[in-house]
Formats: structure tokens, C-alpha cells, sequence
């Protein structure tokens, strides 16, 4: 038994999802290069994504299921749980927020951050040609 390609997708859970997708409707989808972009997902780009492959006698009905969730056909408009993961906007605000209302941990973080790397990058080793002797400036 021969398999082909059905399609490809820029990241794993897209593939995963295509996958589950097509398994639901009886198709006997895989992912060949699961391994290879949970390894090493920054070269998926140079892969091409991953790719989802079926069985030679499936191939048709898995591309045409495909195709049709790309168009958006699968999506029920009369679900009202769709929008739930959406945050609601607010009444009368529309745009920027003001500098008063960021806040954030990683505020303090990135100065710390910042002052270690200073440390670490240049006086510290400035201090250390001084202190040995050594002429590197």
C-alpha cells in the first residue's frame, strides 16, 4: 500500500489537527515527519512543514475533506460556543492602551536582565584585560 501526500502545513499542531480530522472521517491519516519537528521545529521552514500523508485509496476523499476545511465548509454558523475562546472588546475603547495600564512582571526582569548583560559583556571583561596585563584594546 502506497501513501501520498494530502497536504502540508506550517506547524505540528496543524498537522495533528488535520490529522485527527481526517482519522474522524475514517481516513487513515499520519504525520511521517512527527519526529523530525518535534526535534527540531525550527527547520520546518526548510522541510517545507509537515506533511500529512493517507493511503493511495483515500487520497481523494482526504484531500477533497481538506480542502473543504480551508474554505471554512466545517464550520457550523449556528454553533454559539465558536467565539467563546474570543476576548470581548470594550464598550468605548478602541485602540492603544494607556501607559498606566501595562503592567507585567518582566518589567523589572528586563532591567536586571539588561544590567547582567552589561556586566557580563563588557565590564567584566574590560576589567579582566586590566587586571592581567593584557592588550586587547
Amino acid at each position: 500500500m502506497n501513501e501520498y501526500e494530502v497536504a502540508r502545513f506550517s506547524t505540528l499542531p496543524e498537522g495533528e489537527l488535520a490529522v485527527a480530522l481526517l482519522q474522524r472521517h475514517g481516513i487513515r491519516a499520519r504525520l511521517p515527519d512527527r519526529d523530525f519537528a518535534t526535534i527540531n521545529p525550527d527547520l520546518l521552514i526548510a522541510i517545507g512543514g509537515v506533511r500529512v500523508v493517507a493511503p493511495d485509496h483515500q487520497i481523494v476523499e482526504a484531500r477533497a475533506i481538506i480542502a473543504r476545511v480551508r474554505d471554512g465548509d466545517l464550520i457550523d454558523p449556528e454553533d454559539e460556543t465558536s467565539g467563546d475562546w474570543q476576548i470581548e472588546a470594550v464598550p468605548g475603547r478602541v485602540g492603544e492602551l494607556d501607559a498606566g495600564e501595562v503592567h507585567g512582571l518582566l518589567g523589572p526582569a528586563k532591567k536586571a536582565g539588561v544590567v547582567v548583560l552589561v556586566f557580563a559583556f563588557v565590564v567584566f571583561p574590560i576589567a579582566g584585560c586590566l587586571l592581567t596585563g593584557l592588550d586587547y584594546f
